[in-house]
């Protein structure tokens, strides 16, 4: 039974498929030169964020997808000390990078000034302080430029926490055969990357199956893991890859005892083994052939709004 006319949003996913979330107020509405940004104060999921009319994080559970994101990546590779993080603007995940003690140096690059003096201020529940810490660097601007005048294996892990690369959109060159050969410079033999990877389910998978197989022209040791995240309303997807084969550690609760200071609220050893079972059917998806991402050919895929 309904007790209040909340205002619902809509989080359009397609033609046919729309979820609904009540939000009380919003404190936030706001166009910046790149996107549209609304917070939200939801009954159930407390302040939720929205860009360019999609869920993008929750207080409730935003845990669940930074943490997934950043540190399957950071405990595969043996000693991370230079980070760079490519969008991130709420702090959630430059947050969590600065949870491992090995980290020297996180680099958090994203284009949207305004967004992120935004998200600093009415979003503490996030970036928790992250980006007064003496570790972290911030800067606005072009990650791909960024990348391009990065040196040789400057970065031990990149973390890709970007918009999907929708044909035109901001992130498009950033998930090409080109770039990727850069990070691939910028990372060394060593190095891992890790990317948010958008839906991953039997009936939406085109624009995670198309990363997937673009980074696996650069970085052939590339794996597709997810999680469910309650405010998306579905598991949400990410790929991990580097040159050299990935071992997926089977001791995460000793690493995460003797390399992270602060809680986790939701990776261990059982989360991380949820997250690569992917079941047959989604397997079986993973081997579609797609056209590969270049900077001058997209991957055309409707906006999930259409």
């Amino acid at each position: 039974m309904i007790d209040k006319n909340w205002m619902w949003f809509h989080d359009h996913f397609g033609k046919y498929e729309s979820h609904l979330h009540a939000i009380d107020h919003f404190i936030v509405q706001e166009e910046t030169p790149f996107q549209h940004i609304e917070i939200g104060i939801s009954p159930f999921f407390g302040k939720i964020i929205m860009i360019d009319g999609d869920v993008q994080s929750s207080e409730k559970d935003e845990h669940v997808y930074h943490e997934a994101l950043v540190h399957t990546a950071m405990l595969v590779h043996k000693n991370p000390e230079n980070v760079l993080i490519m969008g991130g603007g709420e702090g959630a995940t430059l947050r969590e990078v600065l949870k491992h003690k090995s980290v020297k140096r996180a680099v958090m690059c994203d284009i949207d000034r305004q967004a992120v003096d935004l998200f600093k201020k009415h979003l503490p529940e996030w970036h928790q302080g992250a980006f007064n810490d003496p570790r972290s660097e911030l800067i606005h601007g072009d990650a791909r430029a960024y990348v391009e005048k990065a040196a040789n294996g400057e970065f031990d892990v990149i973390i890709s926490d970007l918009t999907e690369p929708f044909d035109g959109g901001p992130s498009q060159r950033l998930f090409s055969t080109e770039f990727f050969s850069e990070l691939a410079r910028v990372m060394g033999d060593d190095g891992i990357y890790v990317a948010q990877a958008s839906l991953l389910r039997i009936l939406t998978y085109d624009m995670h199956v198309a990363i997937r197989n673009t980074a696996k022209t650069v970085l052939p040791h590339t794996l597709s893991f997810s999680a469910y995240v309650q405010a998306f309303d579905t598991p949400w997807s990410f790929v991990m890859s580097s040159v050299n084969p990935i071992q997926l550690p089977t001791n995460v609760d000793e690493l995460v005892a003797s390399k992270i200071d602060g809680e986790l609220k939701f990776y261990d050893q059982d989360a991380l083994n949820h997250m690569f079972s992917l079941p047959k059917d989604i397997k079986q998806l993973l081997n579609k052939k797609t056209e590969i991402i270049t900077d001058d050919k997209p991957f055309r895929l409707e906006s999930k709004a259409d």
